[in-house]
């Protein structure tokens, strides 16, 4: 029974940076809206507007699709061998793809459906050769003195692997109330899949000080449908105000974990929650040619039973039968985001220039800060985003203004903080329960709040495509 304890938490120690790595959402759905510094939720009627805010709909014509490609790169830094240690994550990939149809189908009502990611996220760790302060046998200038042979991993070095998305599927319409006000409703049908291969301390769960081990996992899901409202009023021809809101969606995860602990697979369930969202954006379009975007995004992390202050992961044997649960520490906080986003159509309108910013709050807090999350950030985290758009028409009819239309966008954003040693050794409990812990020490099964530099480097590249007419 005690292997099979110890299989079931390491299973717990790979979930928990696995899924931590959701957040900031990136609302990366249509190629101009990148360009623009992530905004659209005023001025967006393309067929991506279903996810950003359906009430925009309404400005396509007859029929539109919309297929959009953003491969997303990062780049983390963390204290993985110890606080005070610097280990670079190198470059990790996650591909994050969009596609939308939408037509009308009254003279007052689009119908719309998508297929999108809502976030997507792959780093590693490679080469590590301790973990949590154990000094490196190899390098004599280590500064831990601790030369435990379990977390110097005997001299073999680990790659410590986390890739994970949530993606939505979505059906939705825009309704024309008025000339000047437009109306909105999607329904959200959210799912998840995460993969991960990691080496960590286990020991803490079982009491017995620091022991680690290799497992990997697959766990996947579906959540219950949930709902995006949206509305947009134009009180001038040259100006549109525009306000989203989606309500959380809960995601059951279930899958396997594998370990040389225990020849069969285990069972793990857990749960992932996309948390409250408002927006709020105006847009001017000052002329044929320059418009102007400024929008507000809050989403509610914090909340008690739909944010990110923790998670219940379960894992079972084969047969159902439970071996343990336990709670994994997040401690998110609410955040705001600002963007402004800026857009040029050149003479003959055929060419756009786009540029925008990003500037948010990050969700981590210091005490909770892990390896695989996003860094925690003293005031803003920030973002700056380029783009090019291509428009042409169709020659066999001319009448269709812009029905091709083809979106290049890029951005580029840090976020991080250096973390004292103000929490370690302090005891602190853990978010939404009344269980404390001391920060950074052996009573985590993964260390959180330790001493050392956090950072992420983030780079996109993203093309979408739209026929509209």
């Amino acid at each position: 029974m005690r292997t099979l304890q110890t299989a079931c938490f390491l299973l717990l120690a790979l979930l928990i940076p696995a899924l931590a790595s959701a957040n900031p959402e990136p609302t990366s759905y249509d190629g101009r809206s990148i360009g623009m510094g992530l905004t659209g939720v005023t001025y967006l009627d393309r067929p991506a507007a279903l996810a950003l805010n359906p009430a925009n709909l309404d400005g396509i014509e007859k029929l539109g699709f919309t297929l959009n490609f953003t491969a997303l790169f990062t780049n983390q830094r963390a204290p993985v061998q110890g606080p005070g240690s610097q280990v670079e994550s190198g470059l990790g990939f996650g591909p994050i793809p969009a596609g939308f149809i939408a037509g009308r189908v009254a003279p007052r009502v689009v119908f719309a459906g998508g297929l999108y990611i809502e976030t997507g996220y792959g780093s590693s760790f490679s080469g590590v050769r301790c973990l949590d302060g154990a000094a490196d046998p190899n390098n004599p200038d280590s500064q831990f003195p601790d030369t435990n042979p379990d977390t110097c991993l005997n001299g073999d070095p680990q790659n410590l692997d986390v890739t994970f998305f949530v993606g939505e599927f979505s059906t939705g319409f825009s309704f024309k109330a008025h000339e000047k006000f437009q109306l909105g409703l999607a329904l959200r049908l959210p799912f998840s899949k995460q993969n991960a291969s990691l080496y960590q301390n286990v020991g803490a769960a079982l009491g017995a000080g620091t022991l680690y081990g290799n497992v990997k996992n697959n766990i996947g899901g579906v959540g219950f449908p949930t709902l995006r409202f949206g509305f947009t009023i134009k009180p001038h021809r040259k100006v549109r105000i525009s306000a989203m809101y989606r309500m959380y969606s809960k995601i059951k995860l279930t899958g396997y974990t594998e370990t040389a602990l225990f020849p069969d697979r285990l069972q793990a369930e857990a749960d992932w929650f996309i948390p409250h969202a408002l927006a709020f954006g105006v847009s001017y379009q000052a002329n044929s040619h320059l418009l102007l975007a400024f929008e507000a995004r809050r989403q509610f992390h914090a909340a008690d039973k739909s944010g990110n202050q923790n998670q219940t992961v379960v894992a079972s044997l084969p047969d159902g039968t439970v071996l343990s649960t336990i709670v994994v520490p997040f401690g998110w906080q609410n955040l705001w985001s600002v963007k402004v986003g800026f857009e040029y159509r050149f003479t003959k309108d055929v060419i756009a220039l786009r540029l925008g910013t990003n500037i948010a709050e990050a969700a981590t807090t210091p005490q909770w800060a892990q390896y695989f999350t996003p860094p925690p950030a003293p005031f803003m985290f920030s973002t700056v985003t380029a783009g090019l758009g291509f428009y042409w028409n169709d020659r066999n009819d001319p009448s269709i203004k812009d029905k091709y239309r083809l979106d290049l966008g890029g951005l580029f954003g840090w976020s991080g903080d250096t973390i004292s040693d103000e929490y370690i050794g302090t005891r602190e409990t853990i978010p939404g329960t009344t269980q404390d812990v001391e920060i950074c020490s052996e009573e985590q099964v993964v260390r959180t709040g330790c001493p050392g530099k956090y950072r992420v480097l983030t780079y996109w590249g993203s093309v979408s495509f739209t026929i509209q007419y």
